[in-house]
């Protein structure tokens, strides 16, 4: 294999691990990236160390990733230490340890290498390919190196390229290395030595970035470690130094010196959008893979902005990309730990992938095979989403904006063909979307429709939350810049029912559709038909369409609604567009 040095590898080795069983069809592949100290005991007992896989808690029967649906393949990146070619392997050239001898790699190297494993296991396509962190890289890498190769990708708690804050604490951990004497210039496996002493600070330096400042303090605070006061020395006076020196004493028994400088290398070295005209979107240009971006909230080595540029990039290369963000104060490692709302946001979103590729559940002992597309019923929609959704022509593209729990996208996605994404806030809203097999990024209106590109869009839609906007104007103005057309839909404050309790009763509405009192409503912007059309006429909006629900569930399209609408009319739909 070509390297992206230009150096040539070969024969090399790559060791890996499976779980579950391969299909017939060979569709139910899942490739599992391990992340910088990982390696491809992903799900059983680790033979040097006796500890479950590092992601035991996401991948066996019945989990997220279910071996008994999927047959996953979990490969010990090359330049690594558990098998697969790299420093501390033999050159067949020399018959000794390559050290740094051995080729410099880069994130690109180590998918050939796994895309050259999945041919010679007759592997065509994979159903995805998961990973986080270095691993997440990986799923970037393959979904952009080889697209048709992967029908789903989810990159977790990662970045399209290292920063320079993380190349800096890279250099610290390799200077660590390099000045422990015992490194013998990359030699030691020949002199029988180990730089043991320089490898468990570069750990050490590393497991803090993987923490947050949060979970330190709960779980350590500034307790004193085994004393009842300090010792005025230099010794573990604290838990968390303990805790430090023993993380990096455990690292050097299962984790080679050399291997470590190799691999925090090919992360740093690692840039989708160098690599593509400085235009990340360009990584993933009209890509046919679905994706599944996930971060959390006090990752500060990979933080969310790194996560949402992704996501941005595959919008604008008009990819099907989901996004959510957790909230979490475990830090890097969250996607490591036991995270439920991770785990149902896996489980929601690869089942919604496999229900598209029509992918059979895997029973164990043999037993049939249930097609979980046929266990899930359609939706139904309300009546004024069965209107807005009658303005969208078929086969268009259509961003629902407050897409709830997904009913209307799944209508327009499976009734009429429009290619159907999502911007939801409420997390549960995301997750039922994703178990529908729906894109969906978790985002807020108020400040995410920014992201969007001009003309993205046939229609954007917003139900029911334009008068819960910071800044309705502005809202609407993003509305008919990202799409073509506009569908806007609202309930009417103008209506007799509203006019007749604030005179009757004196008192602001709270009903069915606005079932909040005034002192805890959302709706902080009430508006009638005839405001609408008003800022309508202001901003040059045109109004192609007005559909509005009168008394007894009456129906009326017309260019404009008459006068008398702004009366009887509880609620009202408006086709728009830019003049």
């Amino acid at each position: 294999m070509r390297l992206d040095s230009g150096a040539m590898l070969g024969p090399f080795t790559l060791a890996y691990q499976t779980y579950g069983a391969l299909n017939a069809a060979k569709s139910n592949a899942v490739l599992v990236c391990h992340a910088l100290t990982g390696d491809q005991y992903a799900a059983d007992d680790h033979p040097l160390t006796g500890r479950p896989g590092w992601w035991s808690t996401l991948i066996g029967p019945g989990k997220p990733i279910d071996t008994e649906r999927y047959f996953v393949i979990c490969p010990n990146v090359i330049g690594g230490c558990m098998g697969s070619s790299g420093p501390r392997e033999i050159n067949p050239e020399t018959g000794r340890a390559w050290g740094l001898d051995f080729p410099v790699i880069t994130i690109g190297d180590m998918v050939r290498a796994q895309a050259l494993l999945l041919d010679a296991l007759g592997i065509g396509q994979l159903f995805a390919v998961v990973g986080g962190s270095m691993g997440g890289m990986q799923a970037l890498e393959w979904a952009s190196s080889y697209p048709e190769r992967v029908f789903a990708a989810i990159p977790i708690a990662t970045a399209a390229r290292h920063s320079s804050q993380n190349i800096a604490f890279h250099e610290v951990g390799r200077q660590a290395i390099m000045a422990d004497p015992e490194w013998d210039s990359g030699g030691y496996l020949g002199s029988g030595r180990s730089p043991s002493r320089g490898l468990a600070v570069a750990r050490m330096a590393a497991h803090i970035t993987y923490l947050s400042e949060a979970a330190l303090h709960r779980k350590f605070g500034r307790n004193l470690q085994d004393r009842l006061a300090i010792t005025y020395g230099f010794d573990a006076d604290f838990q968390v130094e303990s805790y430090l020196r023993h993380q990096g004493s455990t690292f050097v028994d299962r984790f080679d010196a050399n291997s470590y400088l190799y691999i925090t290398r090919a992360m740093d070295y690692f840039d989708l959008a160098a690599e593509h005209g400085g235009q990340l979107s360009n990584a993933f240009d009209a890509s046919p893979v679905k994706f599944l971006v996930v971060s959390f909230t006090s990752d500060w080595l990979f933080p969310t902005p790194e996560a949402r540029a992704i996501v941005r990039a595959l919008t604008n290369a008009s990819a099907s990309v989901s996004f959510v963000e957790i909230e979490t104060d475990k830090g890097h490692d969250a996607f490591l730990l036991e995270e439920p709302e991770l785990f149902r946001t896996i489980s929601g979103f690869l089942d919604g992938c496999a229900e598209q590729r029509g992918l059979p559940q895997s029973r164990p002992s043999g037993a049939a095979q249930i097609d979980r597309k046929a266990q899930r019923p359609r939706r139904g929609i309300r009546t004024d989403l069965k209107l807005i959704a009658d303005m969208i022509q078929p086969s268009t593209r259509a961003l629902d904006v407050g897409s709830g729990d997904g009913a209307l996208l799944e209508y327009l996605v499976h009734e009429k063909g429009v290619d159907g994404r999502g911007l939801e806030l409420d997390p549960d809203g995301v997750h039922l979307s994703l178990a529908h097999g729906l894109a969906v990024i978790q985002g807020d209106a108020n400040t995410d429709l920014a992201n969007y590109a001009d003309g993205a869009f046939d229609y954007v839609i917003l139900s029911k939350t334009l008068q819960a906007m910071r800044d309705p104007r502005t809202v609407l103005e993003h509305l008919v810049r990202i799409g073509s057309h506009a569908v806007v839909s609202f309930e009417n404050y103008g209506h007799w029912r509203t006019r007749l309790g604030l005179l009757l009763g004196g008192r602001a509405p709270v009903d069915p559709d606005r079932p909040y009192s005034w002192w805890e409503s959302p709706n902080i912007h009430p508006c009638t038909i005839t405001d609408f059309i008003g800022l309508a006429r202001a901003m040059n909006i045109e109004i192609e369409e007005a559909v509005v629900l009168g008394p007894a569930g009456r129906i009326v399209r017309s260019a404009r609604p008459k006068p008398s609408a702004n009366l009887f009319a509880e609620q009202a739909v408006f086709l728009l567009r830019r003049r």
